[in-house]
């Protein structure tokens, strides 16, 4: 190594004050400035690593093939982004929970809940195309396809309502106003979604994420529902549920560490 160099490896740290602020900007900028590169490029052109060879090579077929279908790889490209953001997708997926709830009817609630759950998010983080999905929720689903996708959302949080709401709807149990079960399933399906995620990226904590899933969407549908002679609206029963001067009173336990800022708050 030149002694420039030395000078530049060994220098840099050992400088402080508005030297050590400008290092760490400069540093801080540069990562922003890759990230937001990765976000653009990815969004204009979210299919680059697709190559004609390479996708006939994956899908056992001749370039031949591919021609009695598209013209040309843009024509692809399009169909393909169309067929992510399509009502075809989860359809099966669906179905296939919406016939698992019923088969759960005599079954407690919390059971039935539970199991569903499961079922839920196991359907979700097996089925084929998630990755591709949701990676093109995050390119061209916030662009040129933003109207489509939000239709699919829409799609996805109604028929999740309803399914968890057939468990819920015969047993006497109704969404807190102002929510109805498109807004509960709007709820769930994000809950799935970062789960989904979780679950990718942490596959030797699956039954854990699993659990967590399943008390995460029992604890919604017991807080946002309520028996159809309840009036309580969802803020009311999130408050009644939160305000500790509602509860019958107990000895006020000592703050632990975690409970350090809740109690600095109070």
């Amino acid at each position: 190594m030149s002694i420039a160099n030395v000078c530049y490896v060994n220098g840099v740290p050992l400088k402080s004050g508005k030297n050590e602020e400008a290092r760490d900007r400069s540093r801080a900028a540069l990562l922003q400035a890759g990230a937001d590169l990765m976000v653009e490029h990815a969004s204009r052109h979210p299919f680059a690593a697709l190559r004609l060879r390479s996708l006939c090579a994956q899908a056992g077929y001749s370039t031949g093939a591919f021609y009695m279908h598209w013209s040309s790889l843009q024509e692809y490209y399009d169909d393909l982004a169309g067929h992510l953001s399509g009502e075809e997708m989860f359809g099966a997926a669906f179905e296939s929970l919406a016939d698992v709830a019923s088969s759960y009817a005599d079954l407690s609630p919390l059971e039935a809940i539970a199991r569903v759950a499961y079922q839920d998010l196991q359907l979700l983080v097996d089925d084929p195309l998630w990755d591709a999905t949701e990676l093109m929720n995050v390119t061209w689903g916030r662009t040129r396809l933003q109207e489509p996708m939000a239709r699919e959302y829409e799609r996805h949080d109604r028929l999740g309502g309803q399914i968890y709401g057939s468990i819920l709807a015969h047993r006497g149990r109704e969404p807190r106003p102002p929510l109805d079960w498109d807004g509960i399933g709007a709820i769930i399906q994000a809950l799935a979604e970062g789960f989904g995620l979780r679950y990718k990226t942490e596959p030797q904590s699956s039954d854990s994420v699993m659990g967590l899933y399943a008390t995460a969407v029992a604890a919604v549908l017991a807080v946002l529902t309520g028996p159809s002679r309840d009036n309580s609206t969802a803020d009311e029963a999130i408050r009644t549920l939160l305000d500790v001067s509602n509860s019958p009173a107990t000895p006020k336990p000592q703050p632990t560490m975690r409970d350090v800022p809740a109690a600095e708050a109070t």
